[in-house]
């Protein structure tokens, strides 16, 4: 995702703590009551229209391309506007799906979800933090960014609660009405105004162009997008890949809700350990350590416990930091005015290939009949991209 590495060009106002903490409020919500919580939601959904991999993928793919153009419209409608646009279609959207009686109406319903999420969360939130917020603007950002992990780690017990209690339609009835009543308040404790980007030279135009030839930048985008799909591939499927492997259900919950947490001390250490040994080669570690805690997901059934532990600190280390890593190494080896843009375009690629993952899961499981054919498939993605990361040379100081 882009993350600012610079404070704005141009004066702005401190917001203070009140609109990040709220930033990061509305991030929790929404992205922890729908994009987090359907691989927790799938099996509900699957027994009732077959494989539902096609909608998460819809899902995933609406809320990538609303992040293209929520750029566009927070410096048009401003803040607010979108925001609380984006809020209504998330909540809109899986009540929706939650309702549906055919597949169209639950497909419907995914990519109004999808819109709506790309719209209220870490696109917006970036860029109101950039603008409004001067002062200590990193941890600004990690309060912020942190919150998207901890709605891994928060909400989906909640959701697994509710759907052993009523069901999985009502559970996700329940987090639209979650999202619908608390979120549309603490809009209004956001910076108002439009978002503005203050215009690039003519050089900087011109570079991210040029550095489009350049093969650094290809073996990351490549990279990126095979640990993106191998990610995608484990994150709506662990739930279910653990409940077919004789784990019940609130201990495969636990399991995931676990391993996204894990992602939270992962940021902390990941960013010391790539400024010590540098971009590249913590990015290399990374795709390593992601393809053993993938195979590592597959041993629940052999290990018990201790194979659904292993999976648990292995995958939810390594799925926490490519973005971080990744992105420092394609700072180091594109021009600074390039960077901002082709960061962009490597975010909008890999979520667009990425969300591909789900629907490509559904139809492994049918060619394999079991989990075991797609999860080696997204370990070896993982253990693919290492030659590659190996291959880049940055143009830069690196010290990898």
């Amino acid at each position: 995702m882009p993350r600012p590495l610079h404070p704005s060009p141009r004066p702005s106002t401190d917001g203070g703590w009140p609109p990040v903490l709220v930033l990061a409020a509305i991030t929790l919500l929404v992205q922890g009551g729908t994009l987090m919580s359907l691989g927790v939601l799938l099996p509900g959904m699957a027994a009732i229209f077959g494989q539902a991999g096609g909608g998460i993928t819809i899902f995933l793919l609406a809320m990538s391309l609303a992040s293209l153009t929520v750029g566009w419209a927070l410096g048009k409608a401003g803040v607010r506007p979108v925001l609380l646009i984006g809020i209504l279609l998330s909540a809109a959207g899986f009540a929706l799906a939650a309702m549906a009686q055919q597949r169209p109406v639950l497909m419907a319903g995914m990519a109004l979800s999808g819109l709506g999420v790309g719209a209220s969360t870490i696109v917006p939130g970036i860029a109101v933090i950039t603008r409004h917020h001067v002062a200590r603007r990193g941890l600004a950002l990690a309060i912020f960014l942190g919150a998207a992990v901890a709605a891994g780690a928060a909400v989906p017990p909640l959701v697994g609660a509710a759907m052993t209690c009523w069901t999985w339609r009502a559970a996700m009835l329940l987090c639209a009405a979650a999202i619908m009543l608390a979120c549309p308040p603490l809009v209004l404790i956001v910076p108002g105004g439009r978002a503005d980007v203050a215009p690039e030279p003519a050089a900087g135009r011109d570079a991210p162009w040029k550095a489009l030839g350049s093969g650094n930048f290809r073996r990351i985008l490549l990279a990126m997008t095979l640990l993106q799909l191998a990610i995608n591939g484990v994150l709506f499927a662990a739930v279910d890949c653990l409940m077919a492997q004789g784990l019940g259900q609130s201990g495969a919950v636990l399991a995931y809700s676990s391993a996204n947490l894990v992602g939270l001390p992962a940021l902390l250490a990941g960013g010391m350990l790539a400024d010590r040994i540098g971009a590249r080669r913590s990015l290399i570690a990374t795709a390593l350590l992601l393809a053993a805690g993938t195979m590592a997901l597959l041993g629940a059934g052999m290990m018990g416990m201790a194979g659904v532990w292993l999976f648990v600190l292995l995958w939810g280390v390594a799925s926490a930091l490519p973005g971080q890593s990744g992105s420092m190494l394609l700072a180091d080896v594109v021009e600074e005015e390039a960077f901002a843009r082709l960061l962009g375009l490597n975010t909008a690629v890999v979520s667009l290939l990425g969300a591909l993952a789900p629907l490509w899961t559904d139809q492994m499981r049918a060619a394999g009949g079991g989990y075991g054919l797609p999860i080696s498939v997204y370990a070896a993605l993982a253990l693919a991209a290492a030659p590659l990361i190996a291959s880049v040379r940055p143009s830069k100081a690196d010290a990898g």
